[in-house]
């Protein structure tokens, strides 16, 4: 019973110690920097991915990171790469490509507010059309700081998309209160019937809400 209140003090005593990332304003300028110079890297745990049914949402992330974590797969360590092309995690052994995620494909981003470490995105499975949630536990940072650098991934992303086309339908919207990013709108033109099966992903940009909790 002892070590139990032990415990207890213990984790809130770090609670109250914690320094949130939004107070480390010279982090987040570095790992923008990072990104766009091709550069940005985290040492990570690998957990899989898992099939959910909504494009974006904390709680979509964080009920997949809650199934992954209790999977009996083991997590790979690995370095995940983010550039504004894409997410690209190297198993750290073998150097092996475990993910290649191409930027226009993820939906949504964000950190595990139950789990320090924790960190997820969402994206459109090219080949089955499915919404895939991959999910991370940060080695030596925090999942807020990863997500972080995932949101500026994207903006460079759109940065150079809306100088190919100025008039690209897609917007984002990155949230400091909770470091989560949001993508609406799609890179390319649907034809209608993908637009009747798929209005969430097709919505015009300008009339897009966003909902966090």
């Amino acid at each position: 019973m002892e070590r139990l209140r032990r415990s207890f003090r213990e984790s809130f005593r770090r609670r109250k110690d914690h320094v949130p990332e939004s107070s480390k304003p010279h982090q987040w300028q570095s790992d923008e920097a990072a990104v766009r110079a091709g550069t940005c890297n985290f040492y990570v745990k690998y957990l899989g991915c898992v099939e959910v049914y909504e494009s974006r949402g904390m709680p979509v992330c964080e009920e997949a990171l809650k199934v992954l974590r209790n999977s009996r797969r083991r997590p790979v360590k690995g370095v995940l790469h983010i550039s504004g092309d894409g997410l690209r995690v190297v198993e750290e052994d073998t150097k092996g490509l475990i993910v290649d995620q191409t930027i226009e494909k993820v939906s949504f981003c964000a950190p595990d507010r139950n789990h320090e470490k924790g960190f997820s995105y969402i994206c459109r499975d090219g080949t089955t059309r499915r919404w895939m949630c991959h999910g991370f536990l940060a080695s030596k940072d925090s999942g807020e700081r990863l997500s972080h650098a995932v949101g500026c991934a994207f903006a460079v992303c759109l940065e150079r998309k809306q100088k190919r086309d100025k008039e690209c339908s897609v917007t984002m919207n990155f949230d400091t209160s909770n470091s989560t990013f949001t993508r609406s709108g799609s890179f390319r033109a649907a034809p209608l019937t993908e637009r009747i099966q798929d209005p969430q992903e097709y919505r015009p940009a300008g009339n897009t809400s966003y909902l966090f909790s």
